[in-house]
């Protein structure tokens, strides 16, 4: 029975009780009292809920609270995570991480077991043995995407059931950009040198509407628009429609590869995955080398995709 008053209340009068209060406890039931509330009724304040299941329980201590709560938290831990993997970096053996030491060649253990990184799902609720497609598992898909692996790994998922939309927002703005930084190197040149073709179609309407719209009026975008529309005569049709082509066709890339992007990634994903497993001499290097983001690809592709038509251009003289 516990006999401590900390963050307890008299049962007679209901008020707090301190370390320099006189305080008494019922023999029966471990109630705290006042001495004088329990000498001025005589008895237990709660006496009639003796022998009942409404008797009084004595509280546990704080200590014994803090105690019981971080090991009801361990427990949950364990029970939660008891599958999570790490891979030995001497060996390269897999094993759960609440073991201390690699099974295998005895390396210690150098994460330790509840620590938070643990609880992030790189598979992103996906187990690590489904098959995404042609036998590549969503373990292997991922040690080859690498970065954002617990967005793609559920979205490849998905797609295994036959759906193939998705919306990819940063593939919608950059297209090619995008493509070429997760090393689809033919389809993100291609689309690149798509891109750069659909801007250099603008680029002698852009030339034109410097020489006739009045400096005043290209400042304002709203003003811009409504001077072209009532000013038609000024352009030259070719170069007004092979402009607006191209705009709308540029938009139509946009929205297929920001859709359909994710899908042209996994079924990268897997055909290197696959020819990696087949072929190589060295998986591990392999998939790091041909897997991943690039930042630089990506900052390269924006470069010649925005601003290397202008820059040939200006070169021409136009």
């Amino acid at each position: 029975m516990s006999f401590s008053i900390e963050g307890k209340k008299c049962a007679c009068c209901n008020a707090y009780l301190f370390p320099d209060d006189d305080v008494v406890f019922c023999p029966e039931c471990g109630a705290p009292h006042h001495r004088s509330c329990y000498n001025h009724l005589g008895h237990c304040a709660l006496e009639a809920d003796h022998g009942t299941e409404n008797q009084y329980k004595p509280e546990e201590t704080v200590e014994k609270k803090a105690e019981n709560k971080e090991n009801d938290e361990n427990n949950s831990f364990k029970s939660t995570h008891s599958s999570v993997m790490i891979k030995c970096p001497n060996c390269s053996n897999q094993y759960p991480v609440s073991e201390k030491k690699c099974p295998n060649c005895g390396e210690e253990n150098r994460i330790p077991f509840g620590s938070k990184v643990m609880t992030f799902d790189f598979l992103g609720g996906v187990p690590e043995d489904f098959d995404i497609g042609e036998g590549v598992t969503a373990g292997e898909a991922k040690e080859f995407v690498l970065s954002n692996t617990h967005r793609f790994i559920p979205k490849f998922a998905r797609m295994r059931d036959g759906s193939k939309a998705s919306f990819n927002l940063l593939a919608f703005f950059f297209p090619g950009a995008w493509m070429l930084s997760r090393k689809m190197y033919k389809l993100g040149t291609f689309i690149s040198a798509l891109t750069i073709a659909l801007n250099a179609l603008v680029l002698p309407f852009y030339s034109a509407m410097r020489d006739v719209v009045p400096t005043e009026v290209s400042e304002n975008y709203s003003s811009l628009a409504l001077f072209v529309s009532e000013n038609m005569q000024l352009f030259n049709k070719a170069v007004f429609f092979s402009a607006m082509v191209s705009g709308l066709l540029y938009l139509v890339l946009m929205f297929v590869v920001g859709i359909f992007g994710d899908y042209f990634y996994k079924k990268h994903v897997i055909s290197s995955v696959v020819d990696i497993k087949e072929n190589s001499e060295d998986r591990e290097f392999d998939t790091r080398k041909r897997g991943g983001a690039s930042l630089l690809l990506f900052i390269l592709g924006v470069f010649a995709t925005r601003y290397l038509p202008a820059i040939i251009a200006s070169l021409a003289g136009l």
